[in-house]
């Protein structure tokens, strides 16, 4: 059965919100906002396309997620019941929130305990969690923004081309 067009846009809504949010609060997980993170916010910004009026939505939802009051349950709660089963678009949520606490590179402790929060939250298993983190990290390595950093080839790696496919040698 499709759904209707309401249950659609509330999805998209939910997930407009949360994710701009859920990554103010990944960004501010260490204690502090790098220009990295800000420009991975904006990039997600680019990439989906935003209005002038919904990216300063956007970029105010990502100043909400830095508070100390900011209420990460309440947000993915309302994500949950927004999203039902929709494990791809939760998946790629995730992967959002994973790409953001890479930002900078390094993912911090207090970033990852908050991702392993949110998983918990919206149901996602530690395994999905950890797989997708290798995977990411290998993407990053590969195309040369690794913690090694250098020139763009540096990085790249058979055993991070074999990750990055989720294979074995």
């Amino acid at each position: 059965t499709a759904a209707a067009p309401g249950d659609r846009e509330r999805v998209q809504a939910a997930f407009f919100a949360a994710t701009f949010a859920v990554m103010g609060r990944v960004a501010k997980a260490d204690g502090r906002v790098s220009a990295d993170e800000i420009r991975l916010a904006e990039a997600v910004m680019t990439e989906m396309d935003l209005d002038p009026e919904l990216r300063r939505a956007a970029m105010g939802l990502f100043n909400q997620g830095k508070q100390p009051d900011f209420d990460l349950d309440a947000v993915l709660d309302q994500f949950r019941r927004e999203c039902h089963r929709r494990h791809t678009l939760i998946q790629m949520f995730v992967e959002i929130q994973i790409q953001a606490a890479f930002a900078d590179r390094t993912m911090d402790p207090a970033e990852q305990a908050v991702l392993l929060h949110v998983c918990r939250h919206l149901g996602v298993p530690e395994f999905v969690f950890r797989r997708l983190v290798e995977r990411i990290r290998a993407e990053l390595h590969f195309a040369g923004r690794g913690r090694e950093g250098g020139a763009a080839t540096a990085g790249r790696t058979l055993a991070d081309a074999y990750v990055l496919l989720g294979v074995t040698e």
